[in-house]
């Protein structure tokens, strides 16, 4: 019976259609891109001068960028070789992809 409970679900599950994810708008991509290039410059500049990152990013009074910055920051710490675009990329995504959704 289990078995049986567990196909109907499955059919359910793929029957269902692929689930459609929220667009992203030009102003969240802009404000993503502004902040994460922004953030990567200084990251980086920091890392060439040896000077601790975490001082020189200048925090913003929003939770979710701030968020971005600290997760770049923390990938800066762990992979301190990241080009700039590669940082920038990377906080690029995490922002488009914790965006809030009233955004």
């Amino acid at each position: 019976m289990k078995c049986l409970s567990g196909v109907a679900m499955m059919v359910a599950i793929a029957s269902a259609g692929p689930v459609s994810a929220q667009e992203v708008s030009e102003s969240v991509k802009r404000t993503c891109r502004a902040a994460s290039q922004q953030t990567a410059r200084t990251i980086v500049y920091a890392l060439r001068s040896n000077i601790d990152p975490a001082t020189q990013v200048k925090r913003v009074p929003d939770t979710w960028l701030e968020g971005v910055q600290a997760h770049m920051l923390l990938a800066a710490s762990r992979a301190p070789d990241l080009s700039e675009a590669e940082l920038a990329s990377l906080g690029y995504g995490y922002c488009v992809s914790r965006r809030p959704t009233d955004r």
